[in-house]
């Protein structure tokens, strides 16, 4: 193989499409599930990335060109799983928006395709490749914050009319919390062993099951705890569409990554206040899933990784609605 052939499906989601043409060994040859309106538009929006590429109206189709890679937005994320199932068992490598399974019989389905079928399968949570977040985790595995005790995340969006009613069409408030679980999972390399969550849609202007906002605390394998909270109450005069959050706190000082990722400090026991700088090193998303599949190298962003954080999400949600604490 001397380069990899992708295939999109949908565009509900973060879609790589724009990514394309910064990818080395690496082109777009087909896309499916969307209609042939939206596929036009495309091509005139992106006529560099979207030359030479077919157009398919369902999966089927597509799953049988020669693509080696499908990256899967599905239109409905409660279908994606099952979608994807479909693509491992046809022989492709799969990169899968977020959240990859909305229960726990699709993840297991997943798991179970991806093992016999000898491909990749990738989850659409890459803020581990932020070059912020790889500043921060160099200064934890240096061992600079003394022992790690606690960890806040926060990932709030904007409200806006488009935010569906129905969780079926983009997982709910959990597609937007997985970032911050794989984000904290990624930074401490410890596994996730309770959660306990609560979400609400109080605030939500409609009639419909909308998730507002969700908290959720969580217990690490080594101990670590760890507060999540996720919603739809960023204003949008703020200037930053995502207002992301990291505080870490450890025995020798703490760290933090506020106000949209544009501030940051490093406060270690008796020294003045300083900052932290960006790790822009390789590898970098979503080349480095390109090099894993032409090379057999390993990846930032794991398989394991993305069935675990969404393990975690999912057991959140069920924490929310029994009212209790979810062991993993």
């Amino acid at each position: 193989m001397s380069d990899v052939k992708i295939g999109c499906f949908g565009l509900s989601g973060h879609q790589i499409h724009g990514s394309v043409t910064g990818l080395e060994r690496a082109r777009l040859t087909a896309f499916g599930g969307i209609d042939e309106e939206a596929f036009e538009k495309l091509k005139e929006t992106r006529p560099e990335a979207m030359e030479g590429v077919d157009y398919f109206g369902g999966l089927e189709g597509l799953l049988d060109t020669d693509v080696d890679l499908v990256s899967f937005c599905s239109q409905r994320r409660a279908d994606q799983a099952a979608q994807c199932v479909q693509a491992l068992d046809a022989g492709k490598h799969v990169l899968a928006e977020k959240p990859m399974a909305t229960c726990r019989e699709d993840l297991n389905a997943l798991r179970e395709a991806a093992e016999r079928s000898g491909k990749n399968l990738w989850t659409m949570t890459s803020m581990v490749y932020y070059p912020s977040v790889r500043g921060i985790k160099q200064i934890l595995d240096s061992g600079a914050l003394g022992t790690v005790v606690q960890f806040y995340c926060m990932k709030s969006y904007p409200y806006h009319d488009r935010r569906p009613q129905d969780r079926g069409i983009d997982g709910g408030i959990i597609q937007a919390a997985i970032h911050a679980i794989s984000c904290i999972g990624h930074l401490t390399g410890k596994r996730f062993v309770e959660v306990f969550a609560q979400d609400t849609n109080r605030g939500n202007p409609k009639d419909g099951e909308f998730q507002m906002a969700m908290s959720m605390t969580a217990r690490l394998e080594d101990g670590t705890l760890a507060s999540i909270i996720a919603n739809y109450c960023n204003p949008r005069s703020i200037g930053y569409h995502g207002n992301d959050q990291i505080r870490i706190h450890g025995t020798n000082g703490m760290l933090e990554l506020v106000d949209g990722a544009t501030r940051r400090s490093l406060v270690l026991v008796e020294q003045e206040p300083t900052t932290f700088e960006d790790d822009e090193s390789d590898p970098k998303y979503p080349q480095d899933l390109i090099d894993a599949i032409l090379d057999g190298t390993p990846t930032l962003l794991t398989q394991e990784a993305g069935f675990h954080y969404t393990e975690v999400a999912l057991s959140a949600q069920e924490s929310a609605t029994s009212g209790g604490p979810v062991s993993i």
